[in-house]
């Protein structure tokens, strides 16, 4: 990770083989530092704090955005289960339907012939238009003389009905799905992410402050 220009994963190599080399050269004795050296420590304790400093407030950043992903996974997966119990419903409403659709005697066959049904239909109609029959009694004449069914007729309608509102249902169910399953990817990588810029900012807090305790020690030994 480069942050202010720095790469931390150098400073951390940087500042672990300074200590190594301090330590064993100190070999138990009090830690003495010339002027110079005290001068780059110094210079590379600010630029560890630096960096600490700034991945700290990465990490932050990134501990909210796990929490907000983590927020709107939770908020997908209710979506996606309200959607997946409406398919259900709509599912099971389509399939009553279509059972008491089937349940239903068959239109009866015409009593009269074919021809005498068309007459019979036209005269209907005619006396419809005149305002000698209402719509109730003009579908009575048709039931009666070519078996015309008008709760069979409503019945598939409804039916035509639920088809639709069970493929729309069906619909709303894969896109709440597909909607959960990105949630549930951004929301594990800010979680890794989090965890990573977590870890990381606490060991460059702990090398900057090694660092500086190496310096003030360097300070009491001259």
């Amino acid at each position: 990770m480069l942050l202010g220009g720095v790469p931390f994963t150098l400073l951390a190599i940087a500042f672990l083989s300074l200590l190594a080399r301090m330590q064993a050269a100190a070999d138990g004795r009090p830690v003495r530092l010339n002027a110079a050296a005290r001068e780059r420590l110094s210079a590379e304790a600010q630029e560890l704090e630096e960096v600490a400093a700034e991945v700290l407030e990465a990490a932050r950043t990134a501990v909210l955005k796990a929490e907000k992903t983590a927020s709107e996974l939770a908020a997908a997966e209710a979506e996606r289960d309200t959607a997946w119990q409406a398919h259900l419903d709509a599912a099971g409403r389509l399939e009553e339907a279509g059972e008491a659709l089937q349940a239903q005697p068959p239109a009866e066959e015409p009593a009269v012939s074919e021809e005498a049904v068309r007459e019979i239909s036209r005269a209907a109609r005619d006396a419809y238009k005149r305002g000698d029959l209402t719509i109730e009694q003009l579908r009575a004449v048709w039931q009666q003389v070519d078996g015309w069914d008008q709760a069979r007729q409503e019945r598939s309608h409804e039916l035509s009905r639920l088809r639709a509102e069970d493929a729309e249902a069906q619909r709303l169910y894969q896109v709440a799905a597909s909607r959960e399953r990105a949630a549930r990817r951004a929301a594990e990588v800010a979680r890794v992410s989090s965890h990573a810029l977590t870890q990381e900012a606490a060991d460059a807090a702990y090398e900057a402050q090694a660092l500086q305790t190496l310096l003030r020690k360097g300070r009491r030994g001259r």
